[in-house]
């Protein structure tokens, strides 16, 4: 269960998403008791800011969940954007058709259900996207990266969510799945992300951190 702080309470209440149909999906991630692994009303509000603020009109997303943050986006996509997100979890194919059928914003979004490697090579040639949203298994994210980095356009975004690792990153962690080699990985996701020479980026310093980078070659 997701702990909220005040602070988290004053922004989702001033900066979260009013959406009925995105509600509707945050009380079903509740009684599925995986809502803490979605992202928040104020960091999908975020991610909204950045597809307005760049002009983003096709995503990738790694990590579908019950579909919140792929509604969250495809609603501010302009009438001919897409979003293909991409889901390992058999699970979770009903939450996310549910969801997508609640809004018309849904049918921007393409689920690729299954195996996500043959995923990604199976949508590379409808690239290069113009962003790319990483929020799934921590441990695949260099993975992720090293395909956002070839199938993003130049001036495009990488954004990658939950990269302070719960504090996995300074040794304050209290999730045990964090384990040294995950650590490792989301360091180098965010050393590299960090580049100036290849980014505008910058870690927004959300609860669990969201690195945002701007490609620049």
């Amino acid at each position: 269960m997701r702990v909220i702080t005040p602070q988290q309470k004053y922004l989702n209440e001033v900066f979260g998403l009013s959406d009925p149909a995105l509600t509707g999906t945050r009380a079903a991630m509740d009684k599925g008791e995986v809502e803490f692994m979605s992202v928040s009303g104020a960091e999908a509000r975020i991610l909204q800011f950045l597809i307005r603020g760049f002009g983003i009109r096709t995503i990738v997303e790694f990590g579908t969940l019950y579909g919140y943050s792929a509604l969250a986006m495809a609603s501010v996509l302009p009438a001919d954007g897409k979003l293909i997100s991409l889901e390992k979890d058999p699970r979770n194919q009903a939450p996310v058709e549910k969801t997508l059928s609640s809004s018309p914003a849904g049918k921007k979004v393409e689920l690729k259900l299954g195996d996500v490697l043959e995923s990604m090579r199976a949508i590379e040639t409808q690239g290069p996207f113009d962003m790319v949203f990483i929020d799934a298994d921590k441990a695949g994210y260099v993975k992720y990266l090293n395909w956002a980095e070839k199938n993003v356009r130049k001036g495009g975004l990488i954004v990658g969510d939950n990269t302070f690792l719960w504090g996995g990153l300074w040794g304050e962690s209290t999730d045990g799945a964090v384990n040294p080699n995950t650590v490792a990985v989301m360091r180098e996701f965010n050393a590299r992300l960090a580049d100036p020479l290849k980014y505008n980026s910058i870690l927004v310093p959300t609860v669990e951190g969201l690195t945002v980078a701007q490609k620049l070659q």
